[in-house]
């Protein structure tokens, strides 16, 4: 007896699609937010251990931040001279450009990217693309992390800030650029995985990152928050006698932002295709 195929539904299986997916990255969210968020507090002896056993994936969204003060000024005309990683986090070197646009670079960077893997990850039909911007991105950063070593300090006053030591981030870019090369011959499935992965650890070094938006004193090196320096951008006070009321406002709405941007981006990657 012939089989007998049912006719294809357009909307059930528009549905349908990447229903997998979307189950799967809730399932990731939550085993984030646990090992991110819930162990920390539960098992405050243990959080010592729990912070350098996520480094790198907090390093991850600081590679995204200074990256994108990089690039939002290489967009808005000024010049991206390097990025550096250390122990203390990191910092972009950048002259020029509209500097509101370099200071949201950073600071809005890692929700929005991370918000853009979730929504590739679940509604976008073939990956390739996506890989090879990524691909193309963790170069970048690799680049822009040995830089230095291209530039004269006769030319460049500023390099007196570089040191040698700033090489050792390098083992973060060359790990994810190995690590894309790879999974560009990965099936599907795998591919999804770990763009699922890549945008929820990005998410949530931005939620992470608030404690360092509303952080009005000043930093280690003497230097102040970004969300400090843009709020010192629209206000007739410098950023060393900012008010502090006028300070949180600006926070806020960065903070805002931010959590608009994760909810847009984790609403469309779990939404079903239309």
């Amino acid at each position: 007896m012939a089989s007998q195929q049912m006719p294809f539904d357009p909307v059930h299986g528009a549905s349908n699609r990447g229903l997998g997916h979307r189950r799967m990255l809730l399932s990731l969210m939550a085993v984030f937010f646990l090992l991110w968020i819930v162990l920390p507090l539960l098992l405050p002896a243990q959080a010592y251990l729990l912070y350098w056993l996520t480094a790198p994936l907090r390093y991850l969204g600081v590679f995204v931040h200074e990256m994108g003060h990089g690039l939002a000024s290489l967009l808005s005309g000024g010049s991206f001279y390097w990025f550096q990683m250390d122990g203390d986090g990191g910092a972009a070197i950048t002259s020029g450009g509209w500097q509101s646009l370099v200071l949201l670079g950073g600071l809005l960077g890692p929700a929005l990217s991370g918000s853009i893997l979730l929504m590739v990850s679940t509604r976008a039909r073939k990956l390739q693309i996506a890989y090879l911007i990524l691909l193309l991105f963790f170069v970048c950063g690799a680049y822009y992390m040995i830089k230095p070593l291209f530039m004269s300090s006769s030319n460049y006053p500023v390099l007196a800030q570089w040191h040698a030591t700033h090489l050792l981030g390098l083992i973060l870019p060359v790990s994810l650029i190995l690590m894309t090369v790879m999974l560009m011959r990965a099936s599907d499935a795998w591919q999804r995985l770990v763009l699922q992965c890549l945008g929820i650890v990005m998410c949530y070094s931005a939620f992470s990152d608030t404690s360092y938006i509303f952080q009005y004193e000043a930093l280690r090196n003497g230097m102040y928050s970004d969300a400090r320096e843009f709020a010192a951008l629209f206000s007739p006070f410098s950023v060393q006698r900012l008010p502090w009321l006028v300070f949180v406002f600006f926070a806020a709405l960065i903070a805002v932002l931010n959590f608009a941007l994760l909810g847009l981006g984790v609403g469309r990657a779990l939404r079903k295709p239309a």
